[in-house]
């Protein structure tokens, strides 16, 4: 499997030479999902971290007779349970395979060796980190203050790909509310 947008996507962040690059790569393995198989499943420890080379995942909570759903790992982004990955403890929310998808796959044990090992992997994870705390942030803002059709209007700003790519009712969850509703929001 091809690991160009792998490495596009970390060299936006954090460029790294061809030497770095070349002793890094061998440590992420390929791995395909079929539409709807899982990824992860709540309750099992994340044993890895998948980069999205093709398709996307849903992130979603079991809850009593409901899924409520997370988020969404499109291509170039990461996958999985960070909490678990890095805390060895069960994941609070299943991912799961919305289309065929293709991974590269990477253990706690090298990552870690990666960040240790390599200045720029230390930069990436950094970064990453940093981002993923302030989409947390900018997603609890917007529950918490915004309404239904402005938390619609800022993802279809933000994110106009999931919008024609994301089936209706897990839009909807995403940003809590009724799928009912987001199809009126969406008709005015």
């Amino acid at each position: 499997m091809d690991q160009e947008l792998l490495r596009r996507t970390i060299a936006m962040v954090s460029p790294m030479s061809d030497e770095v690059w070349v002793a890094s790569a061998g440590f992420f393995k390929p791995k395909t999902l079929r539409k709807k198989e899982f990824f992860l499943r709540q309750g099992e420890v994340c044993k890895y971290i998948g980069f999205v080379q093709k398709g996307y995942t849903r992130l979603f909570y079991n809850l009593a007779q409901e899924e409520v759903t997370k988020d969404f790992n499109t291509e170039g982004s990461f996958c999985g349970s960070y909490a678990s990955f890095i805390t060895n403890t069960p994941a609070r929310f299943n991912v799961v395979a919305m289309e065929p998808l293709e991974l590269l796959l990477i253990s706690k044990e090298n990552l870690l060796n990666l960040t240790e090992q390599y200045m720029p992997w230390q930069k990436f994870l950094r970064i990453a980190m940093e981002g993923m705390f302030i989409a947390k942030e900018n997603r609890e803002t917007l529950f918490l203050t915004a309404t239904p059709e402005e938390r619609y209007l800022e993802l279809l700003q933000r994110r106009p790909d999931w919008v024609k790519r994301i089936p209706l009712k897990y839009l909807a969850s995403y940003l809590g509310m009724a799928p009912e509703t987001l199809s009126r929001i969406r008709a005015r």
